[in-house]
């Protein structure tokens, strides 16, 4: 997808987006050289609003490195588009439903996903998500998997908000093992520090994660001899959120 495209996207939901309070959140993922697997950067853009009423909707672009510069020979990576409502079941529980559309070049994807956030004192929350997605392809079979996470987040540290979250993946028998011989197992780890002592509504961060990869060795599942994800790797984001 040409740059262009994901430009009038964002221009598109700052648009549209303006006349209410909004959060726009910038981000750069550089995904270090790493036991021969080659680096990789890439970006995003997101605007997001949720209204009082509790509907809340956003859209996002983003672009890649084709090769292992910060910002070498740019190309789109996809685009997403989701609406969500928020519905509070006590002064500490809320439950939230959301659809979510992403499209790249040769492929389009649905996700229906739905959210519990808990507030356990002024300090800690935890939180909790289920969502499955469908993914058509162009050439290629259609695919889909259910995916948890889970998430916890501190802000007994002054002007700071610390955040973790780790993510289980079911795959379906077509789609081969997610991690060794294993139908199902983790598939992200992601640490984030947020700054809020800044009165203007900027908000930088940053992240520490772990992805995980193929290493090339071969695993027995369902008779046949396959390489699947068997070692972590690290990633780094560096971004900031602006409120208005």
């Amino acid at each position: 997808m040409d740059i262009k495209i994901i430009s009038a996207v964002v221009l598109s939901g700052l648009v549209c987006a303006s006349a209410h309070a909004t959060s726009i959140n910038m981000r750069h993922e550089i995904v270090p050289e790493y036991d021969g697997q080659a680096a990789s950067h890439s970006d995003r853009i997101e605007v997001s609003h949720r209204f009082s009423n509790g509907i809340g909707f956003g859209v996002e672009a983003k672009w890649k490195s084709n090769n292992e510069n910060a910002f070498g020979e740019l190309s789109g990576n996809g685009q997403q588009s989701n609406i969500s409502y928020r519905i509070k079941l006590s002064d500490d529980l809320t439950f939230t439903p959301q659809y979510k559309w992403e499209s790249g070049s040769n492929k389009l994807s649905h996700q229906f996903n739905f959210s519990f956030g808990y507030k356990v004192s002024n300090d800690w929350s935890v939180g909790f998500r289920h969502r499955y997605n469908y993914e058509a392809k162009v050439d290629d079979d259609n695919s889909h998997y259910n995916r948890w996470t889970f998430s916890a987040g501190y802000k007994g540290v002054e002007n700071w908000s610390l955040s973790t979250s780790v993510d289980y993946t079911f795959n379906p028998e077509a789609s081969g093992p997610r991690w060794e011989d294993k139908q199902s197992w983790f598939s992200d780890v992601n640490f984030k520090g947020e700054y809020k002592g800044l009165k203007s509504g900027w908000n930088p961060f940053v992240e520490f994660g772990l992805k995980p990869y193929k290493s090339g060795d071969t695993y027995r599942f369902n008779g046949d001899e396959v390489t699947a994800n068997d070692k972590w790797r690290p990633r780094y984001r560096l971004g900031v959120k602006y409120s208005y």
